[in-house]
């Protein structure tokens, strides 16, 4: 029997798992009777018979009650709890199920096919046993969910040999399916209810992630909604009542799922059809008992309308992406060979059009177009691929009694190869006869092939290595031999059949990759809180992207003489440890303190250091799960936020609304159809909170906000000695600026907000007076100052386009289509007004002709940037 380890794609909405062959020259995927190549990823429970129904059963139960669970994927990592028929259990627990289903159908499968190839050839059935996987998680997954991933696995009773990001496992799909070796992939990763983009090196077989980006709240799932919205809208105007509680009322949320199932149904036929007729009867009772009936047409661009921002928001990904990449390793959008698109959702047309305009041709990738090539499956087969590097070819004997462990015979070399003579490396393992010296290669006829001695490195009785430099298969095609281990006088004390497969020279180039890849990437960045000068700083320790395993070492050094030392480490802005260490109380100040952070390929967190000859280890606990916000909480944080946005001022009430209006209507948009995503989005907007209110004194704005300024008047006043910013000298703003700081420092510590918002509306107030004066006294007659204009314009062009690729759309349908056309009309404005005669002005020209040209662009920029600051309130009254 041979053991090979599948690959398995748990997704969010389907899954899927395949196993290379052990020639290594194609893989097996999983395909039911009626050639469905991926699973449902839900588990439900049938009253009737008292069971767990998974897959396709559970799929065909949404509309009963109970309902299946659905999505899990977007919970692993929490102790969140859900029901499951009599059964309270973890998002790992309920994931386990769909892994041991796919598993136990796999072998199923593979039984099947080895019937099949026994008939036609008794020699070449393998009969393939699976009992070990590689198992991908999103690219954005962090450590606890990582984990809840393997655990997941072994709780389905298999061995995990290793968790594997789906971008990764797509890029070596492709490398295998296609015959492309060294070069860089952008993955461009819809699922059903997560998206990833990731940038790939594939260098000599060897995968690196150079940059990651994504939101695990980002789907097909969140197309499927939008539409199922839209049809709800359409119901309530032909008068049906249908003011749906999702979050509350079980009664409405089998409504809209029943919205949701007919909205797939649609979306997957508008991939083919420019128009499709939904007529359905006795769909459900809405909420007056009367029975609703769906009777309308739905065009692919009233969809496509739907989803525009949706896949604007995945654009702005690859950007950010593309921006780490380049920041990292020196690789931009012009640098990547290959697009790959992964992920059911892509077959969308409107995402590929989308895709190829705005990442392929003469301004972008070197590929004229993104590859497309089995996006639903190839996850699960490039996981498949990375499965076989890691642990090879293995044979196992059958047990003579059953406390006995069996003989597992495993090949590490490839079994296929196109040249006529080719090597053959791996180990025996288990209870070993310990007298072995020599490990021969055999013909079925008993004629010795080849010959070397047991390895130095094998250990007596537990394992015996070899490696056969040169085997000769001089004919193509599949050749047998017999393994066998010898003792010194020769006699074969153990014996495995084994096979090796010569191609033919023109047999398609299949690169695998190599096990020695580096496929992980931290997907947050580590930070340890220091002492600031009135405040506590953070310091950035490991950023998002370093490759994994990683080890970073540092050196700071004690601030006081407390007697103890605090090392409070964050994952962005979640405090995840605190190291505490008592130290004698006379330490001198500026003790060295060195603190060493080792994040392994799963991302688990070990800090480990010194201070005054005291050593100290710990392991990083992922940050807990945070508590759910209920809407009286939510109204609340959209108060406060609103109140701070009235006490803000310039140019720091613009940012603020740049970085808050769109997590506000995201919020509105889904506190109806999707609660977790809700939950997602009011996260979000705490975060941003965080940086104009103190969580621990509630003082507004926060510290940092305070400190930016601070550092950014300095950087100006102090830059030359020779100017007077505002009409003072060095002198004079060391003096200006002591007292500002003394006076914010004793508001500070006395969490006086008054005199804490007047310190600051004073820093405020100096940093764009000397921005003003920086602009007002600069010589606007050089090249220098042209160049710096034009690139400013630039930049504010990109940043409004961005701005309007993230806006979200109202839920009421007619408000959507205001915004639309005006954003279409933004769009087209931007471009035809600011972008293209920005491209068209050679700053190297003559000032005076250039000069007046870049002022009437930047009052067109002020024009547009009021257009998109009222896309959000387009229609609303005054007072």
């Amino acid at each position: 029997m041979i053991n090979r380890p599948a690959g398995i794609d748990l997704g969010t909405t389907n899954s899927a798992i395949a196993v290379m062959r052990p020639e290594g020259d194609d893989i097996v995927l999983l395909q039911d009777r009626l050639r469905r190549k991926t699973v449902p990823s839900m588990v439900g429970w049938n009253p009737e018979s008292a069971d767990f129904v998974l897959g396709h059963r559970a799929w065909n139960r949404r509309v009963l009650q109970p309902q299946p669970i659905a999505s899990i994927k977007r919970k692993m990592g929490s102790q969140e709890r859900v029901e499951v028929g009599p059964h309270n259990m973890l998002p790992e627990e309920v994931s386990a199920k769909t892994i041991e289903h796919l598993v136990v159908q796999m072998r199923d499968f593979v039984e099947s096919l080895d019937a099949l190839e026994s008939e036609r050839d008794p020699q070449g059935a393998h009969h393939l046993r699976i009992d070990r996987a590689v198992i991908t998680v999103p690219a954005y997954f962090d450590a606890p969910q990582i984990e809840a991933t393997r655990v997941a696995g072994e709780l389905a009773g298999i061995e995990v040999l290793g968790l594997l990001q789906e971008p990764t496992a797509a890029a070596m799909y492709y490398a295998f399916k296609n015959g492309i070796g060294d070069g860089n992939f952008l993955v461009y990763d819809l699922g059903g209810g997560t998206f990833d983009v990731s940038i790939i090196r594939s260098l000599m077989g060897e995968y690196q992630v150079l940059a990651v980006d994504g939101d695990n709240f980002l789907g097909g799932d969140d197309f499927d909604r939008r539409l199922a919205e839209k049809l709800r809208k359409h119901l309530v105007e032909q008068g049906y009542k249908l003011e749906l509680d999702v979050a509350n009322n079980a009664d409405d949320r089998l409504r809209f799922t029943l919205l949701e199932r007919i909205a797939r149904e649609v979306k997957e036929a508008l991939t083919s059809s420019e128009v499709q007729y939904v007529g359905r009867r006795d769909i459900f009772e809405d909420q007056a008992a009367q029975s609703v009936t769906l009777d309308l047409e739905i065009g692919r661009v009233e969809f496509e309308e739907l989803i525009e921002d949706l896949i604007d928001q995945s654009l702005e990904a690859c950007t950010r992406a593309l921006a780490q990449s380049k920041e990292q390793a020196d690789v931009e959008l012009s640098d990547i060979d290959y697009v790959l698109l992964v992920g059911g959702s892509t077959h969308v047309p409107r995402v590929q059009e989308r895709i190829a305009a705005a990442l392929c041709g003469p301004d972008g990738a070197r590929g004229e177009r993104p590859l497309i090539d089995e996006p639903d499956t190839c996850v699960a087969l490039g996981a498949a691929i990375h499965a076989a590097n890691l642990s090879g070819v293995q044979w196992v004997q059958p047990k003579d009694a059953e406390d006995e462990d069996p003989l597992k015979l495993t090949v590490t070399s490839s079994l296929s190869t196109r040249s006529e003579t080719t090597h053959l490396i791996g180990f025996l393992e288990g209870p070993v006869p310990r007298d072995v010296t020599t490990v021969a290669l055999a013909t079925p006829g008993g004629e010795i092939a080849s010959i070397c001695r047991a390895d130095a490195l094998s250990v007596p009785g537990e394992q015996i290595r070899f490696e056969f430099d040169a085997v000769t298969l001089r004919d193509e095609g599949r050749h047998d031999f017999v393994l066998e281990f010898c003792q010194e006088s020769g006699e074969a004390l153990v014996a495995f059949p084994i096979f090796m497969q010569r191609l033919a020279d023109d047999a398609p180039y299949r690169p695998t990759g190599s096990a020695l890849s580096n496929p992980s990437v931290l997907a947050k960045d580590i930070y340890l809180e220091v002492a600031g000068d009135s405040a506590p700083d953070r310091v950035l320790l490991v950023p998002r992207g370093t490759s994994l395993p990683t080890r970073q070492e540092f050196r700071f050094f004690t601030a006081d003489r407390s007697g103890a030392v605090l090392l409070r480490l964050f994952q962005n802005r979640y405090p995840i440890r605190t190291i505490h260490l008592e130290i004698p109380d006379d330490t001198e100040l500026g003790t060295p303190v060195n603190l060493r952070i080792d994040v392994d390929e799963t991302m688990a967190i070990v800090a480990n250091g010194d201070v005054n000859g005291q050593e100290f280890s710990a392991e990083i606990a992922p940050p807990p799960a945070q508590a759910l916000r209920n809407w009286e909480e939510i109204e609340a944080l959209l108060d406060t936020t609103a109140a701070i946005r009235q006490k803000l001022w310039g140019l720091e009430q613009r940012s603020f609304a740049k970085r808050v209006d769109f997590l506000i209507a995201g919020i509105h948009e889904t506190a109806r159809t999707d609660p977790d995503k809700l939950q997602v989005l009011v996260r979000r907007l705490e975060t941003v909170m965080e940086d104009y209110q103190n969580r621990q004194t509630d003082l507004s704005p926060a510290y940092s906000r305070y400190t930016t300024l601070l550092n950014a008047i300095k950087r100006v006043a102090y830059r030359d000695a020779e100017a007077r910013p505002l009409g003072r000298s060095i002198d004079e703003w060391h003096q200006h600026l002591a007292s500002i700081e003394k006076d914010a420092n004793e508001a500070w510590k006395a969490r006086d907000q008054e005199g804490w918002r007047q310190t600051f509306d004073q820093i405020q107030a100096t940093w764009e007076s000397l921005a003003q004066d920086e602009f007002r006294f600069k010589s606007t007659n050089t090249t220098e100052y042209v160049q710096k204009l034009h690139f400013g314009l630039s930049h504010q062009c990109e940043e409004l386009k961005k701005t309007v690729d993230a806006f979200t759309l109202s839920s009421n349908p007619d408000t959507a289509n205001l915004q639309r056309r005006e954003i279409m009309r933004l769009k087209a404005d931007l471009e035809d007004e600011l972008e293209d005669p920005l491209k068209l002005i050679d700053t190297h020209a003559d000032t005076a002709v250039v000069k007046p040209q870049l002022a009437k662009l930047a009052e067109t920029a002020t024009r547009l940037e009021k257009r998109v600051v009222e896309l959000s309130t387009l229609g609303l009254v005054r007072r």
